[in-house]
């Protein structure tokens, strides 16, 4: 899945399919953002191929570099920012609307940070393993803190929101994510950005229940949660 071309494709193929039932399988609009997470694994996935397919071009190929940026883009931009929003869009209740609110402007802040840093780092990648090892520009270390603020940065608004959401199996998706994300970190630190990609992409089977017990309308939802 994030160990081989074959397997990112083949994975990107299921995710899209999974995607097009969770959209289909619920017809209230505010749903639609969060059911579409299946479609940003597969993109993401489908970037990761082309990874492995150029990597050994490095940084003389253009297609190399641009989907290295666009796997760590989904990685690091896209998701601070979908996670609350979409979470936000289906949230009943008023208070908790507001926190998924905040929670989104943190997302946003997050992800300019990763844009910023992502054009002036340059990342590259590398095969570690049956992995992919993303580095970046700046070289060396950052150290156990800094390594430490950056995955609390990051996961605050793409983990927090499943907590604090009240929508159909949220908590357990959550939980999924932190228990999927420690996995990773000890199955392959050095390639967490790959391989947690890939116990993540196993969340888009549980969101596609999620939205088939969520109901299809509710008129009264939608005005109170229309943004």
């Amino acid at each position: 899945m994030c160990f081989s071309p074959t397997g990112s494709f083949v994975l990107s193929g299921v995710l899209a399919s999974v995607g097009v039932v969770a959209v289909t399988q619920n017809s209230s609009r505010h749903h639609r953002m969060f059911a579409a997470i299946p479609f940003l694994f597969a993109a993401q996935q489908a970037s990761e191929g082309v990874v492995w397919l150029t990597v050994k071009d490095g940084a003389d190929s253009s297609l190399f570099r641009a989907a290295v940026i666009a796997f760590l883009g989904f990685a690091l931009v896209v998701w601070p920012v979908w996670v609350p929003v979409s979470l936000r869009r289906i949230e009943p209740n008023a208070v908790r609307r507001r926190a998924l609110t905040m929670l989104s402007w943190v997302g946003v802040g997050v992800s300019v940070s990763a844009a910023f840093l992502l054009a002036l780092w340059q990342p590259v990648a590398a095969i570690a393993g049956h992995s992919i090892r993303y580095s970046y520009g700046y070289g060396g270390n950052t150290g156990v803190m800094r390594e430490l603020f950056l995955l609390i940065a990051y996961a605050t608004p793409t983990i927090i929101p499943f907590f604090v959401s009240t929508a159909n199996m949220a908590k357990a998706i959550g939980t999924t994510l932190v228990v999927s994300l420690f996995a990773a970190g000890l199955i392959e630190r050095d390639s967490l950005t790959s391989v947690w990609c890939f116990f993540a992409a196993i969340l888009s089977g549980v969101i596609l229940v999620a939205v088939r017990r969520e109901p299809g309308t509710h008129e009264t939802f939608a005005r109170q949660s229309r943004p």
